[in-house]
């Protein structure tokens, strides 16, 4: 193995003879290089909505779409998912004809986006350099198109190979008997990638082994709120779309690449010859769970939600305290798993179990599926204040959303007047939840009467206070205890 490799895999960890993981807390900066077909669409989706990408730059090249065209394009999905701060950059026209099914890659499914900006765009080949340049660390590239634009930039600015961490490609090295379109549309770019010494994935598998996109699995992807799922019911509404889709010949190409770049578990990489990885094998089942849950606002790993030591949370009640493994099996149902994990966690954290603690959890995750967003995206501001018991809360918020007061993105303001709500803010959107009057009054009802028949503050005290959480956790449904206001914030 090569020196250069080495450094990239102790960059991002390695996990057995899987593909590269990373650490939940890390995020990896990713360039996407696109010529916008359908699947681009979905694969940039997949990609700018995960929470373990910061997408820095999208460029378009010349393949199933024109660069102009595309870069529109792109524009339109990045708005529709509020990031359209990502700089987008136009490759240039390349002199070979046009591929047959250009005219109905840039007509399907695009009509049902709002239109984009109409401001200039820059040239993809400058903004690939100035991005590189003016990294703090390796970028990951994602080509789901020719390499016109990464060969132009490694010719003009050479230096900028160091600043490359790895290459995933959608396609074989040239001269491989299955090299594929992106390869075929500019073969000389492709050799001078190949050839320049980067570390690259090449991710191309027979169509048969990738996942078909077929009526039912389409209707699972748009069944949601999340900006991802609203977004895929766009693209795939027209009957055309759907036409398309039905050939047997259409799999999801380049939406592979991005589910193998976040999802490690789901597949497994060769070891390198020279510079060239390939993809050695592909879980179609886990990957298509997996897809389900980033574009329905679940992301996080292909098994669920990341643990750091902690191979996964127990569920079977006899691993829990006496009083609380009648309720497990009941807790799971009614809420679900993700909050069970969740308010276990909070309940270790907080060190006892919390009225407050309980309700900050159930709101963090509640906020979560409002936004469409997964652990790490949020900004929040809590409304609790810094003085028990309201302040409890904040533990819960911290487990359910993964802000957190070492890494700044949550903050508590201190306030005389402290109250169990938060303000969250994701992607331009502003998320106030607090949690209804009348659950405090029943909550303080129940607390009074604990006090007023064992003492504040007693071991007698205690128990009930345990007593009333186990029931609050079982009881209370976060869908219908928060009064919750969604306002999009006005552009600066």
């Amino acid at each position: 193995m090569t020196g250069r490799w080495l450094a990239t895999l102790f960059l991002i960890g390695t996990l057995g003879g899987g593909l590269p993981v990373r650490a939940h807390e890390e995020i990896t900066p990713v360039i996407v290089d696109t010529d916008v077909a359908l699947d681009d669409a979905r694969a940039l989706t997949l990609l700018a909505t995960s929470p373990q990408i910061a997408l820095k730059a999208v460029v378009t090249s010349d393949g199933s779409v024109s660069p102009t065209v595309g870069g529109r394009n792109v524009r339109r999905i990045l708005q529709f998912l509020n990031d359209d701060s990502v700089p987008v950059g136009v490759g240039r026209a390349l002199t070979a004809p046009p591929p047959p099914w250009r005219e109905r890659a840039e007509s399907l499914g695009w009509a049902n986006l709002p239109p984009a900006p109409t401001n200039p765009l820059p040239s993809a080949v400058t903004l690939i350099e100035n991005t590189l340049a003016q990294s703090k660390g390796p970028v990951t590239y994602v080509c789901l198109g020719p390499l016109t634009n990464l060969a132009e930039a490694l010719h003009d600015a050479p230096a900028i190979r160091s600043r490359l961490a790895m290459v995933w490609f959608s396609g074989a090295p040239p001269g491989d008997a299955f090299a594929g379109w992106n390869v075929a549309r500019d073969p000389a770019a492709a050799k001078a990638v190949f050839a320049s010494g980067v570390p690259i994935v090449a991710a191309a598998l027979p169509d048969a082994r990738l996942l078909k996109l077929d009526d039912n699995f389409l209707a699972q992807l748009a069944d949601g709120n999340a900006p991802a799922a609203r977004l895929m019911e766009r693209l795939h509404r027209e009957a055309r779309v759907r036409e398309h889709l039905h050939d047997p010949h259409v799999r999801a190409w380049d939406d592979t690449v991005a589910l193998l770049l976040l999802a490690p578990s789901i597949g497994r990489l060769t070891e390198p010859t020279g510079n060239v990885r390939r993809v050695a094998d592909f879980d179609r089942d886990r990957a298509a769970s997996f897809y389900r849950q980033m574009v329905q606002g679940n992301p996080g790993h292909a098994d669920e939600r990341p643990l750091v030591t902690l191979r996964a949370i127990p569920s079977d009640p006899n691993q829990f305290q006496d009083d609380v493994a009648p309720f497990v099996g009941e807790i799971i149902t009614r809420h679900g798993e993700e909050e069970w994990k969740i308010v276990v966690l909070t309940n270790e954290l907080h060190r006892h179990l919390g009225l407050y603690s309980i309700l900050g959890a159930k709101m963090g995750l509640r906020a979560r599926e409002l936004l469409g967003v997964d652990v790490d995206q949020l900004h929040v501001e809590s409304l609790a204040g810094q003085n028990p018991p309201i302040s409890c809360f904040n533990d819960g918020l911290q487990v359910s959303t993964g802000a957190s007061l070492g890494r700044g993105t949550i903050t508590v303001p201190d306030t005389k007047t402290p109250l169990a709500a938060a303000v969250f803010t994701a992607g331009g959107r502003r998320l106030r939840m607090q949690v209804k009057d009348s659950v405090i009054r029943k909550i303080e009802a129940e607390i009074s009467a604990a006090i007023r028949q064992y003492g504040n503050l007693t071991p007698a005290y205690f128990a009930a206070v345990r007593r009333i959480s186990q029931q609050a956790w079982r009881d209370l449904d976060r869908r219908t205890i928060f009064e919750e206001t969604l306002t999009v914030q006005p552009k600066r």
